[in-house]
């Protein structure tokens, strides 16, 4: 049985850190498996200091050496099928860095997380429309902005084909739909007292992750004792 990367501690509240976000391509029932492709690869670098976080989308095919090792050539999804050790550990090697924490979700996750929100606001680039929702339901979206279901959000974030860079898109989206996520979250509507720990509840139950409940709530603090505009 494969033990997950241990958490690299730091205060979270005072210092940056680095997340690596897994999204995995699973399809079917709500589990989020410990081994699975991972479509999505992102590298999160937060400064609680600053109020600044940097994604950075690394496309999934990318032949890259699974954990540095130049003998194990491979496109970086299919390292999620050695687990998240195997992802994590090539991604530090091929940019000589160390990840603190870690998240993975599927697509039920993006899901339920954003209707528990009840709901964000994405400004879209295009026009186009999508079926690659949780439900295969036809959505169309607009050059402007969008108000998104759960379901809708995941059609967003996952459709490719309706443009020239392809994949390049799929992940600019994907970075949309998270700020959007983290925008409503901090939002004060959502660090109201009597909703915060549903919401928290809601997301956290939704994804596998080695940020510790305590951490949560150090930057749940950080944010009530601020309310810092994050960028």
């Amino acid at each position: 049985t494969e033990v997950e990367t241990e958490a690299v501690k730091t205060n979270v509240a005072k210092k940056p850190f680095l997340v690596y976000l897994s999204g995995v391509d699973t399809r079917g029932g709500g589990e989020i498996r410990d081994k699975a492709l991972s479509d999505v690869n992102m590298v999160i670098a937060v400064n609680p200091k600053t109020a600044k976080i940097l994604m950075i989308n690394i496309p999934r095919d990318f032949y890259v050496p699974l954990e540095g090792d130049p003998a194990k050539m491979d496109k970086l999804t299919h390292a999620g099928n050695y687990g998240i050790n195997c992802s994590m550990s090539t991604l530090e090697a091929l940019f000589d860095i160390e990840f603190n924490y870690y998240v993975k979700v599927n697509f039920k996750s993006v899901v339920d997380i954003v209707d528990a929100l009840g709901g964000i606001t994405v400004q879209s680039d295009y026009n186009f429309k999508s079926h690659a929702s949780y439900s295969d339901k036809y959505y169309t979206f607009k050059k402007d902005e969008n108000e998104l279901t759960g379901d809708s959000a995941l059609a967003f974030a996952r459709e490719r084909q309706s443009f020239s860079n392809g994949d390049r898109q799929r992940g600019i989206h994907q970075q949309k739909v998270i700020a959007a996520v983290f925008d409503k979250v901090i939002s004060p509507s959502m660090l109201n007292p009597s909703k915060i720990n549903s919401v928290l509840k809601a997301i956290t139950s939704n994804m596998k992750t080695n940020i510790s409940s305590a951490e949560i709530s150090s930057l749940v603090q950080m944010q009530l004792g601020d309310m810092a505009a994050w960028d």
